[in-house]
């Protein structure tokens, strides 16, 4: 029966305008000013501190209600008939959590989740679209391999980033600071330096996690693509993760998001693997809103929005009228 209810939300293609359904899960991941000259693929992570508290005020006007993960939970497991409900999640453990964005929520008595990459706070994530970002902006030009990257201009910087990007996200992620150091040889880079600037301490996730406020969830140790993955690996990256949040917080952990998240890193076998682990929900970065069917997924696959600095509050309806995401 639930394979066959599967199927056929997978076929659907739009909801009509009168179902627009009940909630709007917000994805983000930093909340901090713009820098000038910094690229833009790393600035286009963040939203500003002013654009998301007018966002929130303008919500507020405009009659949504904010709760948290634990209550879209009950409202999907009681089936329970509300709308225009909201939730905030922030991926991955920026310091700027702590320092903006919480202060910003707590103002407001906005309920949110910071799922943590376990990386971060134990100074081990390799985060390297920042080094990237400094050897371009520092140099004019970048030998990789006797190939030479123009960064003259702004563009040709913004071009080079997007285009050795996609070097780094082919190389072996399992072996990824030996394949780093080989591809960047003749640059000497400390890939761990931008940890302790960008990265959410022990100390500041603790604190977090005893406003009632702020869920704290997780998105693995390593956030690698489930798709690079073995069944042993994936379980790995979970409950090693699961384990040291659970211990730090003194708190179960009952949410989590899949690394990357889209269709491209996760898929169906991966979903059967996580649904098993009982969490209350696990999200992707699926574009979609919440319904009341999504009752089924809540474990394995729910959508999310992407919010961005040029997000329109009145997309929300059209974006609730679009299809019904699932697997």
């Amino acid at each position: 029966m639930k394979e066959r209810l599967i199927e056929f939300l997978a076929r659907v293609s739009f909801i009509n305008e009168y179902f627009s359904g009940i909630a709007t899960i917000f994805m983000l991941h930093r909340v901090a000013p713009f820098e000038e000259g910094r690229l833009t693929p790393n600035e286009n992570m963040k939203v500003s501190p002013e654009f998301l508290e007018n966002f929130i005020i303008t919500l507020k006007k405009s009659g949504y209600t904010f709760i948290s993960l634990d209550e879209l939970y009950y409202i999907l497991y009681k089936q329970k008939t509300v709308k225009k409900c909201i939730v905030f999640t922030l991926d991955d453990g920026y310091k700027d959590n702590y320092e903006i964005a919480y202060p910003l929520f707590k103002s407001y008595n906005v309920p949110f989740t910071v799922y943590i990459t376990t990386s971060f706070p134990n100074k081990k994530a390799i985060l390297w679209w920042y080094a990237l970002e400094d050897l371009i902006v520092e140099n004019e030009h970048i030998d990789i391999d006797g190939a030479i990257y123009e960064c003259k201009s702004f563009e040709e910087k913004n071009k080079t980033f997007m285009e050795l990007r996609k070097k780094i996200l082919n190389l072996n992620q399992k072996k990824l600071l030996n394949e780093l150091n080989q591809l960047f040889k003749n640059y000497k880079i400390d890939w761990y330096k931008y940890n302790e600037k960008y990265c959410l301490s022990w100390e500041e996730i603790i604190k977090l996690s005893r406003d009632a406020l702020c869920t704290i969830g997780n998105h693995t140790v390593n956030h690698l693509a489930f798709s690079t993955l073995i069944e042993e690996e994936i379980l790995k990256e979970i409950l090693t993760a699961n384990e040291e949040l659970e211990s730090k917080i003194g708190q179960k952990i009952d949410h989590f998001a899949y690394p990357f998240g889209s269709t491209n890193e996760v898929r169906k076998e991966h979903m059967d693997i996580v649904s098993k682990l009982n969490f209350k929900t696990v999200v992707t970065t699926r574009r979609g809103n919440i319904f009341l069917e999504h009752r089924i997924f809540t474990n394995c696959c729910l959508p999310r929005i992407m919010l961005s600095e040029n997000f329109d509050v009145k997309h929300i309806g059209k974006i609730q009228r679009k299809k019904f995401v699932t697997i």
